[in-house]
């Protein structure tokens, strides 16, 4: 079954949410040390956050159906914007 992105935006949080970017870099193995040293200042930010989406913070926000499955994606960009320099998502 192929996938459908329903919606794609960026949003301004309103409440805590889990920084999906940041688990899937985990995820992967990788670490502080896998990084430049301006992704390093990202990762730190993220993990101060415990990895969260804090109110105000704007994010990227997607909808979609996977694999048959209704699916929700919220990334903070800057730890979206490091696993996409590292080509942890697929195209």
């Amino acid at each position: 079954m192929s996938d459908k992105v329903l919606t794609d935006e960026r949003r301004t949080a309103r409440k805590v949410y889990a920084c999906d970017a940041t688990a899937w870099f985990h995820s992967y193995g990788m670490g502080r040390h896998d990084l430049t040293p301006e992704q390093q200042v990202m990762f730190d930010a993220a993990e101060a956050d415990k990895g969260r989406i804090l109110p105000g913070q704007v994010y990227h926000y997607q909808r979609a159906v996977y694999d048959g499955r209704m699916q929700t994606w919220r990334a903070r960009l800057d730890m979206q914007s490091v696993c996409i320099a590292h080509g942890l998502f697929d195209d």
